[in-house]
């Protein structure tokens, strides 16, 4: 039986809410007393994580972070740092970028749990990013598969390695293409990209 996310990763334990710092119902619990406006951006399963990744304390989380947090699902460092440049062009996630990071983590998690398995075949994978609002190609899945795998398949943090690549070509190809004078598509970025990693 595949574990459901809450307690199959590290981050996932949610106490209750008097437990949580910052919750209006032990309002003595404080997250941060030097900015504690950031909470009203977060819910408090997000103000929890945050914290349980913020590993050194700074406020912020760190690929190295990223990577410790998700240690156990097979998340590579590479992918790590395709996440991060994906979610924000800061060296960092922090408390204003976490709410967009958790979104994008929680709507991967759910496509990829959806088939009940520790790890999905190439056409779950394809099937997956599909539902994601990726437009990728069955030979696009497949190379990326291969970079990110050492199967046929993936588990949940390999496949979190291939929609950071994605999702980071989704972003470079908005931020480059917005004269239209690009005469590559998404497609064929996505393409010449793969011949970097």
């Amino acid at each position: 039986m595949f574990p459901q996310f809450p307690t199959s990763c590290p981050i996932g334990y949610y106490p209750p809410q008097d437990q949580i710092p910052g919750c209006p119902q032990n309002p003595n619990l404080q997250i941060c007393p030097q900015n504690p406006n950031y909470i009203e951006n977060m819910t408090f399963q997000q103000r929890l994580m945050f914290q349980q990744m913020d590993l050194d304390n700074s406020g912020t989380i760190e690929v190295s972070e990223l990577v410790t947090a998700y240690k156990q699902m097979n998340f590579p460092e590479s992918a790590g740092q395709l996440l991060l440049r994906a979610v924000t062009d800061k060296p960092h996630i922090d408390r204003e970028t976490f709410p967009a990071f958790d979104s994008i983590v929680q709507t991967l998690y759910r496509a990829f749990a959806q088939f009940g398995q520790p790890a999905i075949n190439a056409y779950n994978v394809e099937r997956a990013l599909k539902q994601c609002q990726f437009q990728v190609q069955t030979a696009q899945v497949h190379q990326l598969i291969k970079k990110y795998s050492h199967d046929s398949g993936a588990d949940f943090g390999q496949f979190l390695g291939i929609a950071s690549y994605l999702l980071l070509c989704r972003k470079l190809f908005a931020k480059f293409n917005n004269q239209s004078r690009l005469v590559l598509d998404l497609q064929g970025l996505t393409n010449i990209g793969m011949w970097f990693l």
